[in-house]
């Protein structure tokens, strides 16, 4: 306790120096909070510049690959074909050609063969070929008429051994030889049994 008489030292003559008195307290707090706010700013400020900048993304376009690259190979040239030994000539025997007559073997007298259906049918066909040798003669005479009769021997082998008018109503030579010749040349089926006799009567009437 104090003496009576003697002055109690001030609550501000005991702060220590460089205290603030009560009323610079509050401006001391609302300058700490400045600061607090200011650095807090700056903090989430370097913050915000020390991340790493966004790369943009490259769009990788794959690289075409090249075709291998085939080099034409030269072709070697075929070799050279084989020469042929010379061989000594050869008589070639040329083939007889369709149509043409057979030779006419076997045809002594008398003729006791077999006329066959094959036969008959190529003789009916070949007098109606003659017409032919008629429509060349209606182009002179265009009212030609009749009838010729071919008298034919056929040998075993279907050849020809004669062929003669044996009948004769049209009288025109040009006709009658035509068809003559026509059978002559002509080759046919062979018959059964040797040769045979065959008559072919032939009508020729014009057709108006």
């Amino acid at each position: 306790m104090s003496e009576p008489g003697q002055r109690q030292p001030s609550q501000d003559s005991q702060r220590p120096a460089g205290v603030p008195t009560g009323g610079g307290g509050k401006g001391l707090i609302v300058l700490g909070v400045l600061l607090l706010l200011v650095g807090g700013g700056l903090a989430f400020w370097k913050v915000q510049n020390q991340k790493e900048p966004e790369v943009p993304e490259r769009t990788v376009v794959p690289a075409q690959e090249e075709e291998p690259k085939t080099e034409a190979l030269a072709v070697p040239p075929p070799p050279p074909p084989p020469e042929e030994e010379e061989s000594p000539l050869k008589t070639e025997v040329a083939p007889p050609k369709p149509g043409t007559a057979k030779v006419a073997t076997g045809c002594s007298s008398p003729c006791g063969g077999t006329e066959t259906a094959a036969l008959l049918s190529a003789l009916s066909a070949k007098a109606g070929q003659a017409r032919t040798c008629y429509n060349r003669a209606l182009r002179v005479n265009a009212g030609l008429e009749g009838k010729i009769r071919m008298a034919v021997r056929v040998s075993p082998s279907g050849g020809v051994c004669s062929a003669t008018v044996a009948e004769d109503s049209l009288h025109d030579a040009g006709v009658s030889s035509c068809v003559t010749q026509m059978f002559k040349s002509a080759s046919f089926p062979a018959p059964q049994s040797g040769c045979v006799d065959v008559n072919i009567p032939i009508n020729f009437v014009s057709q108006k």
